[in-house]
C-alpha cells in the first residue's frame, strides 16, 4: 500500500487565482477518456438483466385556450372546465361601441334608427359558454 502525502503548500510567488486553480488540480482527478468510459464490460455467462418495470406516470392533458380563438359564430371546443367536447353557446353583449353608435345616431337626430346597433349582431361582443356546463369560456370582440 502507498502512503497518502498531504497536498502540496501554495506558494507565494504566484497569483492567488492560479496557485488555487493549480492546488485544485492536483487535488481533483480527471475524469476517464471517452474510450474508457464507453468501453465494453466483460463477457458474462448469465442472463441479461432486465430492468424491473415501472409504472408509467399519469399523463395529464392540458387544454390552453386562448381568448382569442374565438369567433363570432359558435364553435366545436373542449371545455376546459367539465372536459366535455360541446358547441358554444353565444350571448351578444353590447359594449362601449355600440353605445357610441347609439349616441351618434341621437346626435344626428335619427332617433328612430338608434335601437339598430343594439339588434345587429356585428356591433356587440359575442360571449362563448360550455353547451354542457355553461361556464363561461371567452369572447369575440369586433375590431
Amino acid at each position: 500500500m502507498e502512503p497518502v502525502y498531504p497536498a502540496a503548500p501554495l506558494e507565494a510567488s504566484k497569483g492567488t487565482g492560479e496557485a488555487l486553480a493549480e492546488h485544485q488540480q492536483l487535488l481533483t482527478p480527471s475524469p476517464p477518456s471517452y474510450d474508457q468510459a464507453t468501453s465494453s464490460p466483460a463477457l458474462t455467462t448469465g442472463p441479461a438483466a432486465t430492468p424491473a418495470p415501472t409504472a408509467a406516470p399519469a399523463q395529464h392533458t392540458v387544454v390552453v385556450v386562448p381568448g382569442s380563438i374565438y369567433g363570432p359564430e359558435p364553435m366545436d371546443i373542449q371545455c376546459p372546465y367539465c372536459h366535455n367536447y360541446a358547441r358554444t353557446r353565444v350571448s351578444y353583449r353590447p359594449n362601449s361601441r355600440t353605445h357610441l353608435i347609439a349616441l351618434i345616431l341621437c346626435l344626428f337626430q335619427l332617433y328612430c334608427c338608434v335601437c339598430l346597433p343594439y339588434c345587429i349582431g356585428s356591433c356587440m361582443n359575442t360571449n362563448h359558454y360550455c353547451g354542457m356546463c355553461d361556464h363561461y369560456l371567452g369572447s369575440y370582440q369586433r375590431k
